[in-house]
């Protein structure tokens, strides 16, 4: 499922998205990257290991992509984390990342076992102009939220 929008961002922006690395730290074996709309072997493995169907890709970082200082991304990060623990899913650290060097990374959380809409909300309370979402299929997909 694939949610389609009008959407406000830049498109330049959306580019950098469109082509950024988003990173994920797996403590359980080797670290993996994801690229938007391309199957991930590495995904796939850690949703099967650990028996979920869905999976988000998360940051508090930078609301609709305006600069925050570090303190506020921070804090607005661990907000994050901590509402994730609250909730019960699980989740491994990555970072998204432009490999242009335009956009600074920034931290995110890859979410397990959390649904379309919860991903959508979430990524709507923290500002984000985009979250991405992957089914069982492990093809993350870029859910653009403005």
């Amino acid at each position: 499922m694939v949610k389609f929008m009008t959407t406000r961002i830049d498109p330049d922006l959306l580019a950098i998205y469109k082509k950024s690395d988003y990173r994920v730290h797996d403590p359980a074996g080797v670290d993996f990257v994801m690229h938007i709309e391309e199957y991930c072997p590495a995904l796939h493995r850690l949703m099967q290991r650990e028996k979920v169907r869905m999976s988000g890709f998360v940051s508090a970082y930078n609301p609709r992509s305006e600069p925050r200082s570090d303190l506020e991304n921070t804090m607005a990060q661990e907000r994050l984390r901590q509402e994730v623990m609250m909730r019960g899913w699980k989740f491994l650290e990555g970072v998204g990342e432009d490999p242009g060097g335009e956009c600074a990374g920034e931290p995110c959380l890859l979410i397990l076992d959390i649904s379309f809409s919860d991903c959508e909300a979430l990524g709507r309370s923290y500002g984000q102009n985009a979250v991405l979402w992957s089914e069982v299929d492990a093809i993350p997909r870029l859910l653009l939220l403005h």
